[in-house]
């Protein structure tokens, strides 16, 4: 195993494979914890999680049609600058969504009683969330929709910083969601203060798994 710092250079492409398709389960299982929580779920699976409860169809299929309209947006964003290899995001998506899921079915039995172990719940999920994205990080196989169009927005908002266009994004799909939400269903359902929680606690966090991973393999 190589001693850099990349992870490219350190694992081997079925390591990271794994670390990719790891990461992705449990952010699945993250959200799925999240929304059985019910003090709203992550801002990127908010717009989903409106829509399923405001139709019959199931979180992993509304967020497989989300990451297809990110994905359409992004393109658009790009123009000339898209890149056919991005089409990965598809499968990708597919496949995010299918474990969203059965993530909701395996978490089935979580049914907080009281609003104290709610937030428990909520930020066990968003540490997961973290998580997730940092293996898939990690993996460096390809980026989720979510943060294509962030990388893609950057690109054309040069004086804004990564961060920033995240913000934006984030709030944008918190924005949609309560819009959703309220002309569906008459109230909020799916974004509530857990929500605005993960918007901040999930980058606080994923610089903390970070920061433990820098550590771990500098003792090597």
């Amino acid at each position: 195993m190589a001693t850099s710092l990349n992870p490219a250079q350190r694992y081997s492409l079925p390591t990271r494979w794994m670390l990719f398709l790891a990461g992705m389960f449990i952010l699945s299982l993250g959200v799925a914890i999240t929304v059985h929580a019910g003090l709203g779920t992550t801002t990127i699976s908010s717009p989903p999680a409106v829509l399923a409860a405001a139709t019959s169809y199931s979180l992993g299929t509304w967020t497989v049609v989300v990451n297809v309209i990110i994905m359409i947006i992004t393109a658009l964003i790009l123009g000339r600058n898209y890149r056919a290899t991005m089409l990965w995001q598809l499968p990708i998506s597919i496949l995010f969504g299918v474990m969203c899921d059965v993530s909701l079915w395996l978490t089935r039995w979580v049914d907080p009683q009281n609003y104290l172990v709610a937030w428990v719940l909520v930020v066990l999920g968003t540490m997961m969330v973290a998580l997730g994205i940092v293996m898939q990080l990690l993996g460096q196989i390809a980026f989720m929709p979510g943060e294509a169009i962030v990388q893609a927005l950057n690109t054309k908002l040069t004086t804004l910083d990564f961060g920033a266009c995240k913000q934006i994004v984030d709030w944008t799909l918190v924005g949609i969601a309560v819009i959703i939400s309220l002309v569906t269903m008459g109230g909020l359902v799916g974004v509530r203060e857990g929500t605005v929680f993960a918007a901040f606690g999930i980058g606080f966090f994923v610089r903390l798994w970070q920061n433990l991973y820098l550590k771990g393999i500098r003792k090597d």
